[in-house]
């Protein structure tokens, strides 16, 4: 799976870590667990890990906090589980950069998938071949230039005109990047989901709503307010410039 890089469990109970590496392994994954955030802390350093499934509840600090840190690792997926059904915590962990999250109790074999799924979704971005320039021509080699802001979802990343780049999450960048290859720039919620978190779209799921509101704040805030994704009602999402 993926080469030998493992999949990361940070959770504070040692049996429901088990558990969860247990499915993983037997899932053909090589995993490492962690209980505290300290301990993962050190597994991003010499592991360097496919995929974090990370509980927010830990003895040792937030996990909001160290979901954003490992976020920022631009090849690292990172699926929050929490015994936290709210949805502000949803949204939180999705917002400081989560590609996805499960609450508890959930489905081994859905958690099983979903690790999948991001795997695959973070192999398409990483070996994605520069785009067909079917609507509009990237004026270089890396990439789109739309409203001066150069747009590299393979990099995971946009540029601002003065050279300032912004990350993207592999979920927004998915999200770019079908957004980028569709027909006049608009895709719908069905399309997205699909494509970028690799699961159909249920009516109570807000994965794809909060994935747009991310990219669009990025996108916005890298070009100064001349490139945002729109809503577009019953049709899904644009990209605009």
């Amino acid at each position: 799976m993926s080469g030998l890089r493992p999949v990361l469990v940070l959770e504070d109970d040692p049996d429901v870590a088990a558990t969860i590496s247990n499915a993983l392994v037997r899932d053909g994954w090589k995993t490492e667990t962690a209980t505290t955030i300290a301990q993962a802390r050190l597994h991003l350093q010499r592991d360097n890990p496919r995929i974090a499934v990370v509980d927010l509840g830990l003895p040792d600090g937030n996990g909001i906090a160290f979901v954003r840190e490992a976020a920022a690792r631009p090849d690292l997926g990172v699926i929050v589980v929490s015994g936290r059904a709210d949805e502000m915590d949803r949204v939180v962990g999705l917002e400081v950069g989560a590609d996805d999250y499960l609450a508890k109790p959930f489905s081994l074999r859905e958690m099983v998938a979903r690790v999948r799924a991001l795997s695959r979704r973070l192999d398409t971005i990483a070996a994605a071949s520069e785009p067909e320039p079917a609507v509009i021509a990237p004026p270089g080699p890396t990439g789109w230039n739309l409203g001066g802001l150069q747009m590299e979802p393979a990099r995971l990343r946009v540029i601002a005109a003065d050279g300032t780049e912004t990350r993207l999450t592999g979920g927004e960048a998915g999200f770019l990047a079908v957004l980028l290859d569709s027909p006049d720039h608009l895709a719908g919620r069905e399309t997205i989901s699909e494509k970028v978190l690799g699961r159909r779209l249920l009516p109570e799921q807000r994965g794809v709503d909060q994935l747009a509101s991310n990219l669009r704040q990025k996108l916005s805030a890298a070009s100064g307010g001349h490139v945002t994704v729109v809503a577009v009602r019953g049709k899904g999402y644009r990209l605009v410039w």
